[in-house]
């Protein structure tokens, strides 16, 4: 318990120091988008064209600077009209918000609010398993002033799932990307999950936002920098953006699930991450972004350490900090580079590392800890000038032991899951997908190739190769040799289509129809899951099932 409260109390302090500083200030507050689905994403498709200085890299997109070039109502819209005058409710369900009340009192007040929900039938084949999802949540959002912008939601769930889906839940404990969870009947889940944040908009450079949720980095697909993969998290964020430039400072408080502390109810052990992103849009068309982060944990060997302050400094170079208080904790480095080269397409790429020494890097002997790892990507939006047809293909590979540490709680990880890569590290991975929208229609169609190097974890092979970033990277076979997909060499392939219909554009509610196919090889298992699946859903959140 006295742990507890000094990690609330430093929480309680950073917070109140930080609103009292912001409320002091003539400020504006802003609000990001919600529409982060990749699929029905009306927004993020129009950024791509040459001289906008827009930093697309960072994500959720902040709506009033992507405002300045486009109208964001007519984007969400997508040509779709609703009818005139006062609507009903069902009229608003289907066409509007739901609930919206704008007023100029001493200022703009702007609230909205309106339902999400995933109500999900399916059939799994191989197995003839029933599978269902019942999603239910609700949305609010607003300005109130002109002083701040706010975001809350809240999603209660009930599902049974295909089989991979279902073995990764009980190894983990949770469901991908959506916490922690508990039986329901048979063979399904129940969880539970909220976000929201506060925004200010400090003069005309800095934001600051003080948010439970999640974040992205990257032009593509996947990310190796820092992904929105994981459960939510708090998080103290400020983006400062002038000129060409935009610069990331944020700090979160993260969770080690592996550890259970008792004390009444149950809890886990905390760490700290500090991330740093510095995004340049270079001339009309290309950019170049700089990461670092590092990862602590609250408390280890030498006692209490809770929020370290050697890490707050926003302009301070993690490495060298690192390293002075005697490398005890988990520093990742990496690039973001993207290049547009006609309107409505991008070429991006990311380098990740976390160590770097020079000689071992160019010997050739594949020293362990050269943790590196690459992708490269193209997307293409109104693909051959065909309106609407948008196409992705993106390449990724991460050497083994990349984001893993010494001890456990310091991996790159949060709540079980990865920060970055959904298959951790000791992978390569190729993924394409394709979007046509006609009117209110949608074709999509996806595939995923990989081959992942995975743990034997019996009683003959206790080591870690690399792949599992929550394994510490001390119990390995040896120290050269090291190549991506050693261990339980394990190919993963993924293949999928889905015919949907949009209903309502402002919060993305569609009905669909789906089939998916994944197959999994290795010398332990050889197995194809098919499912096949209907849909009334709204789509605004990635979650992630392609691994």
């Amino acid at each position: 318990m006295e742990r507890f409260s000094k990690v609330s109390g430093v929480l309680k302090y950073v917070v109140a120091i930080s609103f009292l500083w912001i409320i002091s200030l003539s400020v504006y507050g802003q609000r990001y988008s919600i529409y982060n689905h990749q699929f029905y994403d009306p927004i993020t498709r129009e950024l791509y064209k040459p001289g906008l200085n827009i930093h697309t890299s960072i994500k959720p997109l902040r709506l009033d600077q992507v405002e300045r070039h486009f109208d964001t109502d007519s984007l969400i819209r997508r040509g779709i009209s609703k009818p005139e005058g006062n609507l009903n409710v069902w009229q608003r369900f289907i066409h509007d918000d739901l609930f919206r009340w704008e007023k100029d009192v001493d200022g703009p007040i702007m609230i909205r609010v309106n339902p999400m929900f995933n109500l999900e039938l399916g059939k799994e084949m191989d197995e003839s398993i029933n599978t269902w999802t019942n999603t239910r949540a609700i949305m609010l959002e607003g300005n109130l002033g002109e002083n701040l912008a706010f975001y809350a939601d809240f999603h209660e769930n009930q599902a049974v799932y295909p089989r991979y889906i279902r073995e990764f839940v009980d190894e983990r404990g949770i469901i991908p990307g959506q916490g922690r969870t508990k039986p329901y009947g048979d063979d399904g889940f129940d969880y539970s999950q909220s976000t929201g944040y506060l925004s200010y908009n400090a003069g005309n450079w800095i934001n600051l936002q003080l948010g439970y949720g999640k974040n992205f980095i990257g032009d593509g697909h996947r990310s190796l920098l820092l992904s929105d993969n994981t459960f939510s998290y708090p998080y103290f964020k400020m983006t400062a953006t002038f000129w060409n430039l935009k610069y990331m400072v944020m700090v979160s408080q993260l969770q080690h699930k592996n550890t259970i502390r008792i004390g009444g109810d149950e809890r886990f052990d905390y760490k700290y991450g500090v991330f740093h992103y510095l995004s340049w849009n270079i001339g009309e068309r290309f950019s170049l972004g700089l990461f670092e982060s590092v990862i602590w944990a609250a408390e280890d060997e030498t006692g209490y350490r809770g929020m370290d302050m050697n890490y707050l400094i926003p302009t301070v170079i993690y490495r060298p900090v690192e390293f002075s208080l005697g490398s005890p904790d988990n520093v990742t480095m990496g690039l973001n580079l993207r290049y547009i080269p006609w309107n409505d397409a991008a070429f991006y790429a990311q380098y990740v590392m976390g160590e770097f020494k020079f000689d071992e890097v160019f010997s050739g002997d594949k020293w362990w800890a050269n943790k590196q790892g690459f992708q490269i990507g193209y997307k293409d939006y109104n693909f051959l000038n065909i309106r609407n047809l948008d196409v992705q293909t993106e390449y990724s590979q991460v050497r083994p032991y990349t984001y893993s540490h010494y001890y456990p709680i310091t991996n790159y990880g949060h709540f079980n899951q990865e920060l970055a890569h959904p298959l951790g590290a000791n992978f390569r991975e190729s993924v394409s997908f394709l979007t046509y929208r006609w009117n209110r229609w949608y074709l999509h169609l996806n595939t995923m190739y990989a081959i992942h190097g995975k743990d034997f974890n019996d009683s003959d092979d206790q080591y870690s190769y690399g792949g599992n970033i929550f394994a510490p990277n001390l119990e390995r076979p040896y120290t050269y040799g090291h190549e991506i997909g050693q261990g339980l060499r394990t190919t993963i392939t993924q293949a999928g289509g889905a015919v949907s219909f949009l209903i309502n554009p402002v919060n993305n509610m569609n009905l669909s129809m789906g089939l998916n196919i994944r197959s999994e090889v290795n010398d332990i298992i050889d197995r194809t899951d098919t499912h096949f699946y209907v849909a009334f859903r709204t789509s605004l959140r990635n979650i992630y099932y392609n691994f």
